[in-house]
């Protein structure tokens, strides 16, 4: 118990760690440790992935309370955007989280990793371009807004995060500078993370063999344990972003991504 307790706060350390950096939940962190964890400890049996993704969504409430209230208070959130998006979010996340268990994510899983080595490479590798020049602005419906959050928000409820890494790319193309992308971002994973473990606890509801003290697929002994440690490092971790230069911002997020599909492609082989 002490061993699971002590990998549970580093990865909410980390987790939050990484919202307040990058405006992602940490998802990409929290549901691999899960799974090693529960694994670990033989709990879950052949729910581990679906109880590891709905538990992620449940902790990325407290890390995205913690740093979009700090991005907020620093000007980095563009309401006018996240409104729009809000909507299709919810939508897109109850309904990914409802039908998680009767839909295999490999598919998905490749196509998003070849768009994270795409977006994470132009981020890293063509940074004096995205640096230098100043972004335009554009001006998009809004059913757009409402159907790009939705999608977002399907995909964050089927693989567990915050939906971060799709944010921030998409409104760095709609003209907003990278730090107020990543506060948006920040901002957007509120309502991913409600919708999707809202979803989570109504799909696994009556699922048998789940761990004890979990709600649905939600196992709260995590959640509590890695909230505690990632909502104080999300504010730290916004405080580090500020003081970052735009280039090493925007150098450090485009690894993040290419990390993130390092990842994804190994849990695939």
């Amino acid at each position: 118990m002490v061993l699971e307790l002590f990998i549970l706060i580093c990865v909410g350390a980390c987790a939050g760690l990484l919202s307040g950096l990058f405006g992602v939940g940490g998802g990409a962190l929290i549901v691999p440790a899960l799974i090693f964890t529960l694994d670990h400890f033989n709990l879950g049996g052949p729910w581990v992935t679906h109880i590891a993704i709905a538990s992620s969504l449940a902790t990325i409430i407290g890390t995205s309370l913690s740093s979009s209230w700090n991005h907020n208070k620093n000007h980095n959130v563009e309401w006018s955007i996240l409104k729009r998006m809000v909507l299709g979010c919810i939508i897109g996340t109850l309904g990914g989280a409802y039908i998680t268990p009767y839909i295999p994510g490999v598919g998905l899983k490749w196509i998003f990793t070849i768009f994270l080595i795409y977006t994470g490479g132009k981020f890293l590798f063509k940074t004096n371009n995205i640096t230098k020049s100043q972004p335009t602005a554009i001006s998009l419906n809004n059913s757009i807004y409402v159907i790009v959050g939705g999608l977002i928000g399907i995909f964050a409820a089927l693989v567990g995060v915050g939906g971060g890494v799709l944010v921030v790319p998409f409104l760095k193309k709609c003209g907003i500078n990278m730090r107020k992308a990543i506060g948006t971002s920040a901002a957007f994973t509120l309502p991913v993370a409600f919708g999707g473990a809202i979803g989570y606890i109504i799909s696994g509801w009556n699922i048998k063999g789940l761990p004890e003290y979990s709600f649905g697929f939600i196992y709260l002994p995590a959640v509590i344990t890695i909230m505690l440690a990632s909502i104080p490092m999300a504010k730290v971790g916004v405080q580090i972003g500020q003081k970052l230069s735009l280039t090493k911002l925007v150098k450090f997020f485009g690894g993040l991504l290419l990390l993130i599909a390092l990842k994804l492609i190994s849990s695939s082989l």
